[in-house]
């Protein structure tokens, strides 16, 4: 491609740019819905209402009624995370079953079911299913992302190390080609990510790729910002390969590295993180350390194979250290506000990417240390079997890079555990007795839940019982009932902690109150767990 046609595709791209959404990110999650899930209604609601973690933009919405008939809905509202959805009216007796599907504003669609009742359940619901992504989308988002990469650090990055490491007026033909190839991979690959997240937004199969809705809808969400601005980097920096003058190729260079730092900031679920003002601007340099240290690899290799490249290597190895001591630490600081918590890194499918993913560094590592203590100062002084050794090391490195790549390309489907925390949502319940009643809070976790209780007497005014003592049963009776004691609190409650909930479903809360030596309030209702 020559230089007119590179700055017609930057001026396409900026004229695309305002497109793009704009706004705050976060991943988002359901926290409570009106109906309530599993509710039996007395009459039809006019509308549902869908409160979620985080501001979310309405996708595609179906009723399924308890004929199996279904329906799309429209009409969708959206205040902030409030969503409401208009319903047909005279909506018949029985189950009826929302399929729902939003984008939150980090660009991950999230869908899911709300399944209630009018004036009974019916057996409609029990061959029901959630419909899962499209099969082949999820492999398509996964090579999108991992292109992405590719050409973010390995291209952009690339050629800003060719174009400060050296003076030649123009790079060897064998590397431009690498890095021409390379960058225009990642071009691509981020225009196909656009067509995949669209599909994924829409929840439409790969046969619908060709669909001017599909792209749109992509491009809709806040991956199309990221997109924009990879590409624009990519054009940059194929235009700094083909600048005759160093200092112009230089300055091109300069403003394509901004890119993947802009693109990463502006999208996924490391940016969306609070606090803002700190995760954007590490999840910045983060990326830009990438594009430094990953970059380095390719034109090092091909030099040194190429006999030369020792002056570069000598540059390199003196700036490496900060380089990657920025990455790790920028990256360390990222982990631990998606983790939140220590046991996150192995009870969460985040986590376990995180951990494979800390593997492939720590070899990394390995690598970068033998290559400076072992190889480099032998190369340097004109050892040639140095050399070859070096560029063997450093073609390992560069696959276990690609491997980091694609660990980071599946977090597009994990949402991190900070999510998931943010998604759990207390259940409260009225328990009501002749002589007793009680206000109960029940707080869902990972296999567990915790319970506060506020006694009343059979006017509505708090009381102080001797003891209270709580169990919980699954309706099935796949479990024995969990029976535990309450401990007295502040403002006259009581607390309990709830271990082995096995699963989501029915379950029924047995609360007793001793109200004297003599009498006991015994007061029971039902909730239904979802799993966090």
């Amino acid at each position: 491609m020559s230089l007119r046609g590179i700055l017609m595709c930057l001026a396409l791209i900026i004229l695309a740019a305002p497109m793009a959404p704009r706004g705050a990110m976060a991943h988002a999650a359901l926290v409570a819905s009106e109906p309530a899930a599993g509710s039996v209604l007395a009459a039809a609601p006019d509308q549902v209402e869908l409160v979620f973690s985080e501001p979310v933009a309405p996708l595609v919405f179906r009723l399924l009624g308890p004929d199996g008939e279904a329906a799309e809905l429209a009409g969708a509202g959206v205040d902030g995370a409030r969503l409401t959805l208009p319903l047909p009216p005279e909506l018949p007796q029985g189950t009826q079953v929302l399929s729902w599907r939003v984008v939150s504003e980090d660009g991950h669609p999230i869908g899911g079911t709300l399944v209630f009742s009018i004036g009974a359940p019916s057996a409609a619901a029990d061959g029901l299913a959630v419909q899962d992504r499209a099969p082949g989308v999820a492999v398509l988002l996964w090579l999108a992302r991992g292109g992405l990469y590719a050409g973010l650090f390995i291209g952009i990055g690339g050629v800003f190390f060719l174009s400060w490491s050296s003076r030649r007026a123009l790079p060897s033909g064998s590397l431009r080609r690498v890095l021409t190839i390379t960058l225009a991979a990642g071009a691509v690959a981020a225009a196909i990510g656009l067509g995949a997240q669209g599909l994924d937004a829409l929840d439409k199969p790969l046969s619908a790729l060709a669909s001017p809705t599909v792209w749109m809808a992509g491009l809709s969400t806040s991956f199309g910002r990221t997109a924009i601005l990879a590409m624009l980097a990519s054009v940059l920096a194929l235009a700094a390969l083909r600048a005759g003058d160093l200092r112009v190729r230089r300055a091109l260079a300069a403003l394509a590295l901004l890119g993947p730092g802009l693109a990463l900031a502006a999208t996924g679920h490391a940016s969306a993180a609070s606090p803002q003002w700190l995760m954007r601007p590490l999840v910045f340099l983060h990326a830009t350390a990438i594009a430094l240290w990953a970059g380095a690899l390719l034109p090092l290799a091909l030099a040194l194979r190429d006999g030369g490249g020792r002056g570069a290597l000598a540059r390199f190895s003196i700036a490496a250290p900060v380089v990657f001591g920025v990455l790790l630490l920028s990256g360390c600081v990222i982990a631990v506000v998606q983790l939140g918590s220590v046991p996150a890194l192995w009870q969460t499918e985040y986590g376990l990417v995180l951990l494979a993913k800390l593997v492939a560094v720590a070899a990394i590592c390995l690598f970068a240390l033998y290559n400076r203590r072992a190889l480099t100062k032998p190369l340097l002084r004109g050892d040639d079997g140095a050399a070859r050794r070096l560029v063997r090391s450093i073609v390992a490195e560069i696959i276990l890079v690609f491997v980091v790549f694609g660990l980071a390309a599946a977090w597009r489907f994990t949402p991190p555990p900070r999510a998931l925390v943010a998604a759990v949502v207390p259940i409260e319940l009225h328990l009501h007795g002749a002589r007793a009643m009680a206000e109960v809070v029940v707080t869902p976790r990972a296999g567990a839940a915790s319970l506060e209780i506020e006694p009343l007497d059979g006017e509505g005014v708090p009381f102080k019982p001797l003891a209270v003592e709580a169990q919980l049963a699954p309706a099935d009776g796949r479990i024995e009932p969990i029976r535990v004691v309450a401990e007295p609190v502040a403002d006259g409650r009581w607390r309990a902690e709830l271990p082995g909930l096995a699963g989501g479903g029915r379950w029924t809360l047995r609360v007793d109150l001793l109200v004297s030596d003599f009498e006991k309030a015994m007061l029971e209702g039902d909730l239904t767990l979802s799993t966090p």
